[in-house]
């Protein structure tokens, strides 16, 4: 004869709270730079394709040789020629589309910046190593964030489960030991569960707050070296009023880059005013007027990068 017993409802509450400031739109991205930013590209008809682009002044004190800088201008004009599914540029000894890299005071003062920005800290490392150091926890810290959520999803769905057979468990008259003890069993797994979970939010909190901590130490080494740093998220980026490259309806101007990542998505933003592509309000679009948030390691159009193509080129 079975034994009737008779459970209690098991309330296992978890608290989730997860302080972890996150600086918005951090990310591997360019430096914050104006792209035409007080001159709008001029309204010009659509040009005939293949357009012929050819070099035009060259400095040598940006430190890349005119066969790479080629070689970018090639991969950046590509970009567009993929999308659009046809043959956009030809690289031409007499072409009438000068690209010109125009040495002033703008690549001057981005230099004497990555001189700041080469000076070390307390602890032996650069403002860049510490920013690499930010980007990459950031990123781990997204993971651990999204695998966190995910294993709070399927507690919670455990534990409605779980709360449900206790419910028909206490409903019903008819007990028997086994099913008692699965539900011992199935009660001690929710338990565990909710263990792992909250060290797991407890790990997640650490991360969080030493992400934080060196975010501020970033935001303090900049003070201390007077970098010009706005909206800090995790990038080192300046603040200018002048044109990062300009076209004036006849020539491609390059007035800076830092990386050569940096050099192809401002080439890419200018092959497209060279098709015939005004700007968009998207800031993540190639063809906004700022080249801020776009992904550099990945340069890609977004839709109303395409929509802008598909208009021009049919």
């Amino acid at each position: 004869m079975s034994t009737k017993k008779t459970l209690a409802y098991v309330g296992i509450i978890i608290s989730v709270l997860l302080l972890v400031k996150i600086f918005a739109d951090r990310s591997r991205h360019a430096p914050t730079t104006d792209s035409d930013s007080r001159v709008e590209a001029p309204e010009i008809p659509t040009p005939e394709f293949p357009v012929n682009y050819s070099l035009g002044e060259f400095d040598e004190r940006f430190g890349i040789s005119r066969e790479r800088f080629l070689q970018i201008a090639e991969e950046a004009k590509k970009v567009w020629e993929d999308a659009a599914g046809r043959h956009l540029f030809d690289l031409h000894q007499d072409g009438s589309l000068k690209i010109n890299l125009v040495f002033d005071w703008r690549q001057e003062r981005l230099l004497e910046a990555k001189k700041v920005r080469a000076k070390l800290d307390e602890t032996g490392r650069s403002f860049d190593q510490l920013q690499d150091d930010y980007n990459e926890r950031g990123r781990t810290l997204d993971q651990y964030r999204r695998s966190y959520e995910e294993s709070a999803q399927a507690y919670k769905i455990h534990l409605d489960e779980y709360n449900a057979r206790v419910l028909r468990w206490n409903e019903t008259k008819d007990h028997t030991d086994a099913g008692y003890n699965a539900l011992q069993s199935a009660g001690k797994e929710i338990e565990d569960e909710q263990s792992a979970l909250e060290k797991k939010r407890l790990d997640l909190n650490a991360r969080g707050e030493d992400f934080n901590k060196l975010g501020e130490k970033l935001n303090e080494l900049a003070g201390k070296h007077n970098l010009d740093v706005e909206n800090f998220n995790g990038t080192y980026v300046q603040t200018r009023d002048f044109e990062k490259g300009l076209y004036d309806g006849k020539a491609i101007n390059i007035y800076e880059f830092d990386k050569e990542e940096d050099l192809k998505l401002a080439l890419v933003h200018e092959f497209g005013h060279a098709i015939g592509l005004g700007h968009v309000d998207n800031p993540k679009a190639i063809m906004y007027r700022k080249l801020a948030v776009q992904d550099m390691n990945a340069i890609h159009l977004t839709s109303d990068d395409l929509n802008l193509l598909l208009a021009k080129v049919k």
